[in-house]
């Protein structure tokens, strides 16, 4: 039983090999990173450390890697893999297309059985991104049959990894949180997906999505936003301030009502998740900086992210978004200048001002009640 693993940095050496690993799966990463490539194939192993109250090392042995320019071990590797995974970030996924395309076609010609690709990218429906991908470089007369047994199997990624500090002693070391729950979704898989430790196929998937981003997503951001304001260093250091807490528990209650009206999510089980979610966020040992947390708000602020994404959904479900409110005019003031996102912003703020960078960057009407509330929030932010 063997697994594939397209990307060895944070996430696919950090988590998902662990969730392969526990599984009895031997893994064989597929990277670009010459020196990571070859460390894996001298030592064959290496460790996980899980930082925060449960800390321990996890050591993943039986491994071994693939350069990602070598199409034909990749293309045998996927050929022969009980499951395969992606994590190598959205704007590489038309680079390893190619690669996975080559070992569909030859595990097609070799009558294979299904292969479940887990797709753990932060993009939205980055499955059917990467189907797209894939079938433009498959062979037209075989394109249909091969992607017919081929599940494109989009994932919910919420390990938490903290910044790495370099060691050139140990270069294959990864720094994680304890958090190994992958909620994947149930309706893309193909035949049969092998028991994997932490991977949940879920029904709703849509739903743990949204989840994702209005919870989880929009939390970190208003730590960050609300952080950077306040003149605090770290998210953790934000999240035990009062006065960021209490918007930041504001706006997840906003968030977390229109959520269960949305998608039936129970309120107690939800209301858990939310109290799980804030004590990883108080790990000291991730060190998220505010600063971290709060860049590109060009990007974190647009209509259906995860500020004021979260507000519409409270519209809908006759939730009124004051503290979601808050946190985006909160946003809308962040200034660093290390940021070429936060400077564009602001730039775009001070010469075209609030009113008319509102519904280019947000697709908010500033004489829409939400439009109103940032903007009176914005001047008391002042």
């Amino acid at each position: 039983m063997t697994a594939v693993q397209f990307g060895a940095g944070n996430i696919g050496r950090g988590f998902i090999a662990q969730l392969f690993h526990e599984s009895g799966l031997s893994v064989t990463f597929v990277d670009v990173v010459e020196p990571v490539v070859r460390a894996i194939n001298t030592d064959g192993a290496y460790t996980i450390r899980i930082v925060g109250p449960n800390a321990c090392d996890v050591r993943i042995d039986g491994v071994k890697a693939v350069h990602g320019s070598d199409r034909l071990a990749v293309a045998e590797a996927v050929a022969n893999a009980t499951v395969a995974c992606t994590a190598v970030g959205a704007g590489a996924l038309r680079h390893i297309a190619p690669n996975l395309a080559a070992g569909l076609a030859l595990r097609h010609e070799r009558k294979g059985p299904p292969l479940n690709v887990l797709v753990c990218e932060n993009l939205h429906d980055a499955g059917g991104v990467l189907r797209g991908l894939v079938s433009e470089r498959l062979p037209e007369p075989i394109r249909d049959a091969c992607l017919d047994r081929t599940g494109l199997v989009q994932a919910v990624v919420s390990r938490m990894v903290p910044i790495q500090a370099p060691d050139d002693n140990d270069p294959l070391t990864v720094r994680v949180e304890a958090y190994k729950r992958l909620p994947v979704d149930a309706s893309a898989v193909v035949g049969d997906l092998p028991p994997i430790v932490g991977v949940e196929p879920v029904a709703n998937f849509a739903a743990h999505e949204s989840r994702k981003l209005f919870t989880h997503n929009c939390a970190h951001a208003a730590l960050g936003y609300l952080g950077w304001l306040s003149g605090i260093e770290h998210g953790y250091e934000a999240l035990a301030t009062a006065s960021v807490r209490a918007t930041l528990d504001g706006a997840l209650a906003e968030s977390g009502q229109a959520l269960v009206c949305r998608y039936g999510f129970d309120p107690a089980e939800h209301a858990d998740h939310v109290k799980d979610l804030l004590a990883r966020f108080a790990n000291v040992e991730l060190g998220d900086t505010c600063f971290r947390l709060a860049r590109d708000p060009l990007r974190k602020l647009a209509p259906h992210d995860r500020l004021v994404g979260a507000a519409r959904l409270c519209e809908e479900c006759a939730v009124a978004p004051d503290r979601l409110a808050r946190i985006i005019a909160a946003a809308l003031r962040f200034d660093a200048a290390d940021d070429p996102s936060a400077v564009e912003m602001q730039r775009r703020i001070a010469v075209d001002g609030l009113e008319a960078v509102l519904p280019i960057v947000c697709g908010i009407d500033p004489d829409e009640p939400l439009g109103a509330k940032v903007i009176e929030e914005y001047a008391a932010l002042s």
